[in-house]
């Protein structure tokens, strides 16, 4: 909770979230500036630091922003490092992917303010596209990765990586994941110091800041040199300790997988010497040759990828100490840790049987879940989106096959059943970018979609490039006001900034005009009649074409009319019903059921937020508005 994050109680203990616990432990840092693009698992970093500035004003002044994307979050903190501040970007794991031309650019030109970006991996693609492992950036960019084992060590770290950047030079990549940013754990706080955000003078440095060729080449022995240094800083660090153990097996342990670690050996009664590691680049050489070298076995447990056993795999063979990991099959490659698959892994390296029956206990849960009918994720009851996907699936079944490109966001799920909207997502902004490519070889009719926030943050580019090239394609910008799948953050086209101050509203019709596009036309999507109209005329467009259908997030609207005392007023549906299931199978709203035992279609009030969709699709015209009496 923001009130224990921003507490002046040093030494004192409470409990926080690890993303909370990472934005306490900027604030004790005395942080400067922050700067992100909302992404699970990263997003409360961002929210909690807004709150906290908010609150802080006068006291601990920082500045904080909502970034249009990774890039530029991490350029503003480089302009902040530059200029002797201290500065925090945060991104989810593939955020890191679009901020990577400045992030290997900046590991030349190093950091004066301490810097330290927080990247969030998501094991197990609970809300990604893909499974990656950010520790590779380190190695490929030359830069030191620190990753925390706990909640206390979330805080604790920060504040550390921001004085390592400082007496090393370096930017630090601070690598969590989503069961430590979204664990909970006790903290002991330290203290919030007191300070101004004062503007400074301009210092040029153009031999260190402008990466020409003559200048790179120069500062590349710099930087390695720099990463040498900090290698034997962490062969030392208070970081990294070795535990004695009584056999004669040891585990290399990886941040969060070291608590992993200790819980499997206490259901398994062994005593296993572990090397606990948090520094993951560059490898404390010294440090794990010194471990390797005390046994003839060692297993290692890490998230995602082989990163410590390939490095640590090299040494080995010089000692013929084996391994036991990822490469040959004794712990799993895919998907993140628990307790019970590192015991299950460590009780097949020692040979024996885990604490349980594990296995059972996994088929008893598939016979049960198999019971329950099946559940895919769905939008929200009188969600925007719901209502332009039911216009399109309609003018596309009129029309013939229509390719569907889609974005990053809540609007995914518009490939579900009965929509059926979505044909490919790739990455943020992909669906303007492959549409032009499609759009130069398929006969077909194209109807891209893309989210509000996501056309902010990567879909100008690609419709410039549209234009340019001549290219064919209808372009529906789900607009809901808000980034609504990380957490309702704002974006510019709201007018909200961080810390709760206003900023201009930059009107996504007028971006899109700019960029050159000649058929704008901005829609109410809970109109079915003039969606679809608009629609239509669109695709006859000879060109680029751009719908906005705007209207705010169900969860934002409901929430605003409740706050202006308006009642809600839902719908039922009326004895005009005849079973033709049209709001069912071809609209999918969660309020409307079908309710088998009675063979009826309901609307169930405790869902239904009047948004009249369902009223305007109905053919029988039976479902009307519940007025009171």
């Amino acid at each position: 909770m923001l009130k224990d994050v921003i507490k002046d109680a040093e030494n004192e203990r409470v409990f926080l979230l690890g993303n909370e616990a990472i934005a306490r432990g900027a604030l004790e840092a005395a942080i400067d500036v922050f700067s992100a693009y909302p992404g699970t698992p990263s997003s409360e970093i961002t929210d909690t630091l807004s709150n906290a500035c908010k609150a802080l004003k006068g006291k601990m002044d920082f500045y904080m922003e909502y970034s249009t994307n990774e890039k530029v979050a991490f350029e503003v903190a480089i302009g902040a490092s530059l200029a002797n501040k201290r500065a925090m970007a945060a991104m989810k794991h593939v955020g890191v992917n679009v901020a990577a031309d400045a992030l290997f650019s900046f590991a030349y030109v190093g950091a004066r303010g301490g810097f330290v970006l927080v990247t969030a991996d998501d094991p197990s693609m609970h809300s990604s596209q893909n499974e990656q492992d950010n520790r590779w950036y380190g190695k490929a960019a030359n830069l030191p990765v620190i990753e925390p084992s706990n909640v206390q060590e979330a805080k604790d770290f920060v504040k550390l990586s921001f004085d390592l950047s400082e007496k090393f030079g370096l930017p630090i990549i601070y690598r969590s994941y989503t069961r430590l940013s979204h664990a909970s754990g006790i903290v002991k706080l330290g203290k919030i110091p007191e300070k101004k955000l004062e503007k400074v003078e301009w210092k040029k440095n153009p031999l260190t800041d402008v990466v020409l060729p003559a200048h790179a080449r120069k500062l590349k022995p710099i930087l390695q040199e720099k990463m040498k240094k900090i290698q034997d800083y962490f062969s030392k660090s208070e970081m990294n300790w070795i535990e004695e153990g009584e056999e004669d097996l040891g585990i290399i342990a990886c941040g969060l997988s070291y608590a992993y670690v200790k819980e499997a050996m206490e259901k398994l009664n062994v005593d296993l010497p572990i090397l606990k590691l948090s520094t993951m680049y560059p490898i404390p050489e010294k440090l794990i040759y010194e471990f390797l070298s005390s046994y003839d076995k060692v297993a290692i447990v890490e998230e995602v990828d082989p990163f410590i056993e390939l490095h640590a795999k090299a040494l080995a063979d010089e000692l013929n100490v084996k391994i036991y990991g990822k490469i040959n099959g004794y712990f799993p490659m895919n998907y993140e840790y628990n307790v019970s698959r590192v015991e299950q892994s460590l009780a097949k390296v020692l040979n024996v049987n885990p604490s349980k029956d594990y296995d059972a206990i996994v088929k008893d849960r598939e016979k049960i879940v198999a019971l329950a009918p099946p559940r895919h994720p769905v939008l929200c009851p009188g969600c925007p989106h719901t209502a332009s996907f039911y216009v399109i699936r309609k003018v596309v079944n009129e029309i013939g096959n229509v390719a569907l490109p889609s974005d990053i966001g809540c609007y995914t799920l518009g490939i579900n059943k009965p929509l059926e909207g979505v044909d490919i997502t790739i990455c943020m902004g992909a669906s303007v970018g492959v549409s032009n490519g499609l759009s130069h070889v398929l006969n077909n009719k194209i109807i891209a979609t893309i989210g509000d926030s996501t056309f902010f943050h990567a879909g100008i580019p690609a419709l410039i490039n549209a234009v340019y090239n001549n290219t064919k394609f209808v372009l529906v910008i789900l607009d809901n006001s808000t980034t609504g799948m990380t957490g309702h953050q704002p974006h510019p086209g709201v007018g909200l900034k961080g810390c709760g101050e206003k900023g201009k509203v930059v009107k996504i019709e007028d971006v899109v005009r700019g960029c050159g596009v000649e058929f704008v036309e901005v829609v109410n999507p809970r109109n079915i009649k003039k969606m679809e109209r608009v629609l239509k005329d669109a695709l006859s467009h000879n060109g680029v074409a751009v719908i906005i259908a705007r209207h705010p997030c169900a969860i934002l609207w409901t929430r605003e009319r409740k706050k202006r005392g308006l009642k809600i007023t839902p719908f039922y549906v009326g004895e005009e019903c005849n079973l033709c299931m049209k709001c069912i199978e071809t609209f999918a709203c969660p309020a409307i059921v079908f309710d088998k035992t009675k063979n009826q279609v309901r609307i169930d009030e405790t869902l239904c937020i009047g948004c009249a969709v369902c009223s305007q699709i109905c053919p029988e015209k039976a479902i009307k508005v519940k007025r009171a009496k």
